[in-house]
């Protein structure tokens, strides 16, 4: 049930001032009957919208309605840009091909607006922090204290985001910015500063926030929003990720003691578990879920004039994800992403070669796999992808993820309505395994990653029409457990092309660390955590694999060409491409600022 107007009815004109890290208005038109900030703030209920505030930042249209999807994905080796792309999309084409420069256009719009998150949060901190702003809850220290708790998971959301991908040393507030000079000309924090700040505002959150239960039970006007166990989810990411996101750490400094407290203050609140199905995870039906931590909001919006989602009068509340990934152009796609040859051999195949993980099946549109329908009628893989010659099939692939099955009742594929989901329980479930295998419990990793497998092999009974007649809609699948998986030892993400040639040589999975990425990959791909996690693992001196587990990054190009016979992306230079450059326009507007190694 979406319940947008409830949760997000709080973003006003004067909670946009400006917000980005170097932008100094030229003038000042003042609305002399608008509200205006010194005044506004002043009752329960406005302070209530500074902190609702914050979540609607996240779903506008240069932020997950389109360009985070794209960016996170894209800079993976779990997706390759398409020819539709090459003609017409250049920055998608940039990111995935590692030629990102600073006048990258939908990068810039990210940067600005992660600082925008951070300007919201930091307003809804300083008003609910504000001398008598307590005391106007009353006795209703519960919602008070929610609403804090999320201002500062939000501001620990926006350094997450920042220095993930763009380093560390780059502006950071903890106040909100007026435009001003000394505002805009912000010079960069030195290293290791923000991940601090990170960690204190995300402990804070933890200790302010209501559990789910709490949060939900009998107040069906809160589905939506975060509960303690996503600032403690996030937490546990910023712990593990320490030396990608702490310039002044370094390799092998991931926290994994710590991270694995975090994590198991989420299982044992008993707040969390996993849906029977799969595919309720990336689908328009049962959001906001018991396995969800953190979710964008979206819905259709079919009644906006505009079918953007912007915070402006009549403008709609949608992605466009699904008009950009999920389906060829003959059934009325963009059509700008597509799932790589890897990421379609990952999975798990029997000795027919035959692909068993009903995930593959549930997140992407494949050959043997789910229909979709176009205007109501039926259109398996090869009537979908039939405007290509036959030697292509087999290599175009589609993304059902976050997508519609049938565009019939919402004919506008840019009218999105499924929601991101930023956190989930599985993957606090598998970053508890890899906690586990770094702190020396193999035993019980294993145990935890058998819980995800034993979910994906759920049968499917709540199926849409797509998944009709699909193996897992007639019984359990039958994914070996991970005891089995590592003695029958398979290879798996293994490319070769046509002529036999190998482009990627696959990965043995006969290691608990081996099984645990390749479990990443099965539940999470196309979801955004796979070039975070791979970038991690890569400054993880104790895996044996850490210097090889970006090799399907740096052999991209080679896979972008098998794919589509487009060239142009180059290999992945850790040094150069692990983070984007900081815009061109921040370095011009703002003298105290300088690029990073991607510049």
């Amino acid at each position: 049930m979406k319940t947008r107007n409830l949760l997000y009815k709080s973003i006003l004109a004067v909670t946009l001032l400006p917000a980005f890290a170097a932008c100094e208005p030229n003038m000042d038109y003042i609305n002399p009957t608008a509200e205006v900030e010194d005044t506004y703030y002043t009752t329960k209920e406005h302070l209530i919208y500074a902190a609702n505030g914050c979540y609607n930042i996240p779903q506008i249209l240069q932020f997950w309605g389109r360009n985070m999807p794209y960016a996170l994905n894209l800079v993976s080796d779990e997706a390759i840009y398409t020819p539709q792309a090459a003609a017409g999309d250049p920055d998608n084409v940039a990111w995935s091909g590692y030629t990102t420069s600073g006048n990258h256009g939908m990068t810039t719009e990210i940067f600005q607006n992660i600082y925008v998150l951070q300007y919201t949060a930091n307003l809804a901190i300083q008003k609910l922090t504000d001398g008598g702003a307590a005391e106007l809850f009353g006795s209703d220290v519960s919602t008070y204290n929610r609403c804090l708790g999320e201002a500062y998971f939000f501001r620990a959301f926006s350094r997450f985001l920042a220095t993930f991908m763009f380093g560390d040393e780059i502006p950071d507030r903890d106040y909100p910015a007026t435009g001003g000079p000394s505002d805009s000309y912000e010079p960069a924090r030195e290293p290791g500063y923000i991940y601090q700040r990170m960690v204190e505002d995300l402990t804070k959150a933890a200790e302010l926030l209501p559990g789910r239960t709490e949060l939900y039970e009998g107040h069906p006007e809160n589905m939506g929003r975060i509960g303690k166990g996503a600032a403690q989810a996030l937490l546990a990411k910023v712990y593990m990720g320490r030396p990608i996101l702490d310039g002044s750490a370094g390799a092998g400094s991931a926290e994994w003691q710590l991270a694995k407290a975090e994590l198991e203050k989420i299982i044992n609140s008993n707040d969390y578990d996993l849906v029977d199905c799969y595919r309720d995870n990336a689908s328009n039906d049962n959001e906001n879920n018991k396995e969800s931590l953190y979710e964008v909001q979206f819905v259709y919006s079919a009644d906006a004039n505009v079918n953007m989602s912007i915070d402006r009068l009549n403008f709609g509340q949608n992605s466009w994800r699904q008009i950009g990934f999920t389906i060829s152009p003959g059934a009325g796609g963009w059509y700008n992403v597509m799932p790589s040859m890897w990421l379609y051999n990952e999975f798990e195949r029997n000795a027919n070669g035959e692909i068993i993980d009903p995930r593959a099946f549930q997140g992407l549109w494949i050959p043997n796999g789910a229909t979709f329908f176009h205007n109501g009628q039926p259109r398996n893989y090869e009537n979908t992808y039939n405007y290509l010659a036959d030697s292509w099939l087999g290599k175009f692939f589609g993304t059902r993820k976050y997508c519609i099955d049938d565009n019939s009742a919402m004919p506008d594929l840019m009218r999105g309505p499924v929601n991101d989901r930023i956190l989930r329980y599985a993957d606090v479930l598998l970053m508890y395994a890899e906690c586990c295998i770094e702190t020396g419990d193999e035993a019980t990793a294993l145990v935890y990653i058998d819980k995800i497998r034993s979910r994906a092999n759920n049968q499917v009974l709540q199926n849409s029409p797509s998944d009709k007649g699909l193996f897992y809609t007639k019984g359990r699948g039958t994914l070996p457990t991970a005891q089995e998986l590592l003695a029958d030892k398979p290879v798996v993400g293994r490319v070769v092309d046509d002529a036999g040639s190998v482009i990627l040589p696959g990965v043995e999975i006969n290691t608990a660390r081996r099984l645990l990425k390749h479990e990443y990959t099965c539940e999470l791909f196309l979801e955004g955590w796979r070039f975070f996690n791979l970038m991690r693992w890569h400054n993880n001196t104790a895996d044996p694999d850490h210097t090889n587990v970006i090799d399907g990054l740096v052999n991209k190009y080679k896979v972008q060409e098998y794919q589509t016979s487009l060239t142009g992306p180059v290999p992945f230079n850790y040094e150069k491409n692990r983070i984007l450059p900081i815009p061109s326009r921040e370095l011009e507007v703002n003298p105290n600022m300088h690029g990073n190694s991607a510049n």
